[in-house]
């Protein structure tokens, strides 16, 4: 056998022997097409479609970091002064789709707080929507505020949270809203029920009945100005309360100016009988923000659920800088008069809100 014989023989084998491995061959499968995360725009920015659905999702919030401070309130004879820190985390979280009665919407607000050395958890407004109808947990008019942090126009010492169901018809320009709150009797426990008990059968909770309050909104927008008018009933306490609220684009800033009313205690406002307050918020430019306020309060004591006297104010200022994109800082300070024994407080806050 010469050497050409030998080549021609070993290629033959190696040509067989590979045909064979070939048709023995291990073919990997193809990989599984990948739905990738789509934007969606149709209600605004931030929202993308949750795959294989056509619900929109949004996620956001802020972690703020703030510095509380105040002096001795004359005339009391507990030790008021002091400073106390504080962090807030809250994530909020929405879902959005078109159906045939309008957009359905869900809405997911969560708080975590630390306060000096204690801690808590807990749901804020939540609620389903759709169209004009919104059913669930959420704010009432007083937690609507103004910019600033001088004039409040927050219900002192009483809850805007309420379950509640609201319609509300928005006309653009115009618009206006009918709402029903739920919430337990200011008497306390006031049908007695047993939720649960010990061991002995003794009573280790209790929960009252819940009341019923009613109250609308009215507002119209006229270019730079935007005024509303409020109106709620207690039945529970079987007092109104009455308030408004006027914004309006003056010079290089914007005038607020709120006043609310009440018949007596309620559970829609119980501060006073009646407030005035006024803000304006001056943009310095861009990035820097003043806005110095005051608010008066007349006849803010009360006994039995009715307002007996005292007058108080208020006056200060407060400063917000944007440090960067979704940075922000504010300070505050307020002097304060309570039917003359005065204080002063403020606040120093870090926020980043996405």
């Amino acid at each position: 056998m010469n050497i050409k014989s030998l080549l021609l023989g070993s290629a033959a084998a190696l040509v067989a022997v590979s045909g064979a491995q070939a048709a023995d061959a291990i073919v990997a499968a193809e990989p599984e097409p990948m739905e990738y995360v789509r934007v969606c725009d149709a209600f605004g920015t931030g929202y993308f479609y949750i795959p294989g659905t056509e619900t929109c999702l949004k996620i956001g919030g802020y972690v703020r970091v703030q510095l509380d401070a105040r002096s001795d309130l004359d005339g009391t004879p507990a030790d008021e002064s002091g400073y106390r820190t504080n962090t807030r985390g809250k994530l909020t979280v929405q879902a959005k789709s078109d159906t045939e009665f309008g957009a359905l919407s869900s809405v997911i607000n969560m708080e975590a707080n630390t306060n000096g050395g204690s801690q808590d958890f807990v749901l804020k407004d939540t609620f389903i929507s759709l169209g004009g109808l919104q059913v669930g947990y959420f704010f009432n008019y007083f937690d609507t505020g103004l910019p600033g942090e001088t004039v409040l126009t927050d219900n002192a010492n009483a809850d805007t949270l309420n379950n509640s169901i609201r319609y509300t018809y928005d006309g653009g320009a115009f618009s206006v809203y009918g709402q029903v709150d739920f919430f337990e009797s200011q008497d306390g426990w006031k049908d007695n029920r047993v939720l649960t008990r010990d061991a002995a059968g003794n009573p280790t909770s209790r929960a009252g009945a819940d009341e019923i309050g009613i109250n609308g909104v009215i507002t119209g927008k006229f270019g730079g100005v935007a005024i509303d008018f409020f109106a709620g009933y207690d039945f529970d306490a079987e007092e109104a309360a009455f308030a408004s609220t006027l914004s309006a684009e003056l010079g290089a800033g914007k005038l607020g100016v709120f006043a609310a009313y009440a018949t007596g205690l309620n559970r829609y406002y119980q501060a006073a009988e009646w407030t005035i307050g006024a803000e304006y918020a001056f943009a310095v430019n861009d990035k820097f923000k003043i806005t110095p306020g005051a608010q008066y309060w007349d006849n803010v004591d009360f006994e039995n659920g009715d307002f007996t006297g005292g007058d108080a104010w208020r006056a200060g200022v407060t400063l917000d800088y944007a440090i960067t994109t979704n940075l922000t800082t504010k300070a505050t300070v307020n002097y304060n008069d309570y039917d003359g024994d005065d204080q002063w407080d403020g606040f120093l806050r870090l926020q980043r809100s996405f």
